[in-house]
């Protein structure tokens, strides 16, 4: 293998007058370069610098900078760098350590240094050597010193075999070539530089070196790249954000390191056609020696890929044997890149370079002390340190480093350092020295990344019972920023109240101090109530800290009054949803109260009429006029309560089973069952529209306050307020978190498929049933054990059932999300809840304890982006419009976190009873709710698709999965058991709809087609539309196609059912269905259903009168 000064000499002999290095106007041929390197290795060798002699390199980042490194080696010797900007006492201690006697310097740098020859570069007398490279593979070609435990630093000695390979390899990996233009950025004194140096000249191609000034600035390093036309880049993940790709069209390979990039910037430089490469190794094995690669948007975490260039890793544990993938382990590297060892440090080499038991007699692997786990696709995912090496801005730290300079200063007693938030403190117990003296002192002796971030200090140190200072302790002594305003100080006395912290500094962060989503209701709720401001709960997961909380209190939405009635968006999904399935039951809700003593049936309905006159929304009308919905408000009235008698189970279904007639109303209803004098059932029923799960406390209340003849105070603010406010704040939020949210689940699969029992319907049903069953688990320690929710906890174990039942790691299931997010509207009653999408992605070596993280984090997110809808996520992702199956969400996940109700009325004993069995809106919904000091699961199914047998052994498998999860949190979820699970994979699926194939115009012929283009052509706003064009392809919405029934209807006396609209999206196939045969049995399908819904009223009526 040739050596790199004599590759590039071979370059300049046949491509003399090629560019080898350039910065702005210097431009520095091969041959010029080839020059410079014979001028000064001779001067070198005539100072005896030979194989294996250490050679100091003090320069400034010049072109001249290349030609000193490359003459040192082509001397046969081994470069050292020193900073000439750092810390002198750091300079001195390297010299020393190395036994440097021989130092290349410039003009700028001769006064930095101490040697007892200094050698200026471009300036050396004597005869240039002629010959090539006297070293052998073997012999050192650098060392570079880095971080070490004992204040020393430590001296990796690299061979010339080890970087010329790397040099080969790295130089394939990246395509390398006589056109490569490299971006010069890292210093010298990290070993990325040898991969811009080295890859690039061994390839014949241009060195672009960025000057000082040019390094320390983006723009300015933007500005560099893009004149030079730079091709391959090596850049810290920090500065990738600080770029723009857009702005170097040259660039086709960027490669990182250190730490793992996000998505963002995974996808800004994976566009383009350019490669992106997530690199990892340490200096012990020559820049690096594993690299992933990925185009596109990447939502995981990232991992560093597989080995290259002839490397072998091994994952292991504490005694060196191997591990199974998906567990942590220690990452042993073996192959070409293996540093010789430390610099006069055989004991530390000795532990650190073992002997490989895989390998040939001799191999060595070297022993990283970093965490990685083998992932099941065979990439390596970094997961930390082992030891107190710590990495700051990309580069390594030894914190005992750190410590022992620390420990050095005079008037320190005793000194910690802690990462604590990704940065350096030190904690000091101090004589007569001040914080700045203290970082004074660290600056004349450490390095930018060594230096701590910040001084605190103590009286004395926190110990633990054993003596040893308690660090747990330390980090909570960190220096705070004390509140200043009085409004600082009014939220930050809150701010302690709620989290049980005895400070608050204003750049806590909630959630790091312990907060929760519990907790940071508890916040907003005493903020409004205390300081009476206004303030959101998403702008608390928005700000996070209390800096930031108190910056939105001063641009907080006011609280609207006297607004017009209006439907939010999650009521006009309702509305839609009734009009696609006009038979459909299954959003309605019920409260079922068994009422024991002497009862009042004509005080209730009366008390019924007045919670109905406080809650504006309990009188509402939807109809629609033009095909579009709007609000109605009926006066206060009489309450729509009848009493009857019967078989209780039957009503309590029927009544379930209600028809509401959005249009008409009313939209709810309540029925008094006499059972004996004293013995009543009192069932109400509400269209979901108008009520939800945390509505049920206020109108119990209220029912009870009312039936005692106490008065009902106007409340603060209606439902229709509610909705004016929402409305206010989804337009102010509305575009950034649909950005979110389209981000967020880009890539994700938005067909959750469960085996089934039957084939899906060609529409979707709502015909459902429900399975229950009590959880073992303890669910509400395990939580507490972790610090999150208790919904986190049952949201990774439902994560992890669906990913056995499907397969699937990565899947979308939904939640509800109640939007009581103003003090004024926790005690109305109304539709206060969204549906949001969750997105769960899960590996197979995940402990369930990572899962409740990430789940616990799911849900933050979550909730801190409440301006979208669920149907603007839906149609911001473009997704298939199916009629067989909801869009987006398929299963739906609800812990029914909201206090039980409660109905108190004077000597009456009341009590709940199991409510009617409900419709199925989803596949599947898991209901959870606390019960009898645990938890019970009720799971309601479509019955069209699932046996009660298949549910039965999912809700069973759930339980098993969560008990063996809360008991052990830190055991993998690989080895949780669940039986029956291979049943549940087997089963009939009904794989989505296929891909919309693209319009293809042509002209409207029949007609029919004319008058269904013209229609489309006046609801999509459009000049024209053809035969082949797809309704959604076009612009239309689900709302946009109930303004076409209604056209439709208008012009030709027939209304198609919404299903069917779903089912001829273009205007051919529609016009086809109207004059076809269909359209007979589509009105005789309208007319069996409105004999069947008379039919139903007709029996209702024999019960009682309304």
């Amino acid at each position: 293998m040739r050596s790199l000064p004599d590759l590039v000499l071979e370059h300049a002999a046949r491509r003399p007058d090629a560019p080898a290095v350039r910065q702005w106007e210097q431009v520095v041929t091969y041959g010029e370069l080839a020059a410079g390197m014979r001028a000064l290795a001779g001067r070198l060798g005539e100072l005896g610098v030979g194989p294996d002699r250490l050679v100091g390199v003090c320069l400034r980042r010049t072109p001249s900078m290349v030609t000193g490194l490359l003459g040192v080696l082509l001397a046969g010797g081994a470069f050292v760098p020193l900073d000439p900007d750092g810390p002198p006492a750091r300079r001195a201690e390297i010299v020393a350590d190395a036994g440097l006697d021989v130092i290349v310097v410039d003009d700028e740098t001769a006064g930095s240094v101490t040697a007892e020859h200094l050698v200026r570069v471009g300036d050396v007398p004597g005869s240039p050597m002629s010959s090539g490279c006297p070293a052998g593979p073997g012999h050192l070609a650098y060392v570079l010193h880095t971080s070490g435990s004992t204040g020393r630093p430590k001296g990796v000695m690299i061979s010339h075999a080890a970087m010329s390979a790397f040099a080969e390899n790295c130089g394939a990996l990246v395509g390398a070539g006589h056109d490569t233009r490299t971006l010069g950025f890292t210093s010298l004194l990290f070993d990325v530089s040898v991969s811009e140096l080295m890859v690039t000249l061994a390839a014949g191609g241009t060195l672009m070196l960025v000057g000082e000034h040019d390094r320390r600035d983006a723009a300015r390093t933007q500005r560099f790249a893009a004149a030079h036309e730079v091709t391959f880049a090596t850049l810290p993940v920090p500065l990738l954000p600080l770029l723009d790709p857009d702005g170097l069209p040259s660039m086709r390979v960027m490669m990182t390191g250190a730490e793992a990039p996000g998505p963002e910037q995974v996808e800004r430089w994976s566009a383009g056609g350019r490669r992106f490469l997530n690199a990892y190794g340490p200096t012990e094995a020559t820049v690096c020696v594993a690299a992933f690669e990925t185009g596109g948007s990447w939502t995981r975490p990232l991992p560093f890929g597989r080995a290259f260039g002839g490397h072998h890793l091994h994952v292991v544990d504490d005694d060196l044997r191997p591990v199974p993938p998906g567990q942590p382990g220690e990452l042993l590297i073996g192959g070409p890149g293996l540093a010789r060892g430390y610099l006069g440090r055989p004991a530390l080499t000795a532990e650190r370079f073992v002997p490989d038991p895989w390998g040939e007699p001799g191999a060595r692997l070297y022993r990283t002390g970093d965490l990685v786990v083998l992932q099941d696709d065979g990439e390596l995912l970094f997961l930390g340190r082992a030891d107190r090496q710590v990495k700051i801005r990309g580069q390594r730290v030894e914190i005992g480093e750190v410590e022992t300079v620390l420990r050095a200063h005079p008037q320190l007693a005793h000194a910690v350092v802690e990462l604590v938030e990704g940065r350096l403190v030190a904690f000091c117990t101090p004589a007569t020295a001040t914080a700045e003296e203290v970082l004074e002192h660290c600056a004349q002796r450490l390095t930018g990344a060594m230096l701590p971030s910040r001084v605190v200090l103590l009286p004395e140190l926190p110990l633990l019972a054993s003596g040893k200072v308690d660090t747990a302790a330390l980090r909570e002594e960190r220096a705070l920023r004390a509140p200043e305003s009085d409004l600082e100080r009014r939220v930050a006395a809150i701010w302690q109240r709620v989290l049980g912290t005895a400070t608050a500094g204003l750049d806590d962060d909630f959630f790091a101090r312990g907060g929760d989503s519990i907790s940071v209701m508890a916040l907003v709720a005493a903020i409004r109530s205390e300081l009476d401001r206004s303030v959101a709960v998403e702008d608390v997961y928005a700000e996070r800290t209390l800096a930031g909380v108190v910056r939105a209190l001063g641009r907080a939405e006011p609280l609207p009054h006297g607004s017009a009635p209006a439907l939010t968006p999650a009521q006009r999904r309702l509305w839609f949803l009734d009009k696609l399935a006009p038979d459909s039951s299954a959003y309605n809700i019920q409260i079922v109260e068994h009422l024991r003593g002497p009862l009042d049936a004509e005080v209730l309905g009366k008390a019924l009429a007045a919670v109905a006159a406080r809650h504006e929304v309990l009188r509402w009308r939807v109809p629609d006029t033009g095909g579009l919905p709007y609000v109605e408000v009926d006066p206060p009235g009489d309450a729509p309560f009848m009493v009857t008698t019967g078989e209780l189970d039957e009503i309590v279904q029927a009544e379930a089973g209600h028809r509401f007639e959005l249009a008409t109303g009313p939209l709810w209803r309540a029925v008094l069952v006499r059972r004996d004098h004293d013995d009543h059932v009192l069932v109400l029923t509400f269209h979901h529209a108008v009520f939800d799960g945390w509505s049920q406390r206020p109108l119990l209340e209220d029912l009870s306050r009312a039936y005692r003849h106490g008065p009902l105070e106007t409340p603060p603010a209606s439902f229709a307020d509610y909705a004016a406010w929402r409305a206010a704040r989804d337009g102010r939020r509305g575009p950034a978190d649909l950005t979110w949210w389209r981000e967020h689940l880009a890539g994700a699969a938005t067909v959750l498929e469960l085996p089934g029992d039957r084939p899906r319907p060609p529409a979707q049903t709502y015909s459902g049933a429900m399975v229950t069953r009590r959880l073992a688990a303890d669910v509400s320690s395990c939580a507490r054990e972790l610090g999150v929710t208790v919904p986190a906890v049952l949201l990774a174990g439902l994560g992890e059932l669906l990913r056995r039942v499907t397969g699937r790691d990565d899947l979308v299931i939904g939640t509800p999300i109640d939007d009581r997010r103003h003090e004024a509207f926790q005690d109305l009653v109304g539709f206060f809840v969204e549906i949001t999408p969750l997105r769960l992605r899960m590996g197979e070596g995940d402990s369930f304890a990572e899962r409740v993280e990430a789940a616990s984090d799911e849900l933050l997110s979550a909730l801190a982006h409440p301006g979208a809808t669920l149907e603007t996520v839906v149609e911001a992702l473009a997704l298939p419009r199916d009629p067989r199956r909801p869009p987006l969400v398929q299963v739906l996940f609800n812990v029914y976190n909201f206090p039980p109700p409660h109905l108190d009325l004077p000597e009456v004993a009341a009590g709940s009873l199991e409510a009617g069995q409900p419709g199925s809106p989803f596949d599947l919904t898991v209901y959870v709710a606390e019960r009898d000091g645990g938890h019970a699961v009720d799971c309601v199914y479509n019955t069209d698709l699932f046996d009660r047998s298949r549910i039965e052994t999912l809700v069973a498998a759930y339980a098993a999965l969560l008990e063996q999860g809360t008991r052990e949190p830190s055991r993998p979820v690989a080895g949780l058991r669940a039986d029956g699970l291979e049943s549940l994979r087997a089963g009939i699926l009904s794989p989505a709809l296929p891909e919309r194939p693209a319009s293809r115009g042509g002209t409207a012929v029949t007609e029919t087609e004319q008058l269904v283009a013209a229609i489309w052509c006046e609801v999509l706003g459009r000049e024209s539309v053809g035969v082949a064009d797809n309704f959604f392809d076009a612009g239309g919405t689900s709302m946009a196609l109930l303004v076409v029934q209604d056209r439709l209807t208008a012009r030709t006396g027939r209304r198609p059912a919404v299903v069917d609209l779903f089912q001829h999206t273009t205007v051919r196939a529609l016009a086809s269905y109207l004059d076809g045969d269909a359209g007979a049995p589509l009105l005789n399908r309208a007319d069996q259903r409105a004999q069947a819904r008379r039919q139903r009223s007709d029996q209702r009526r024999k019960r009682g009168r309304l």
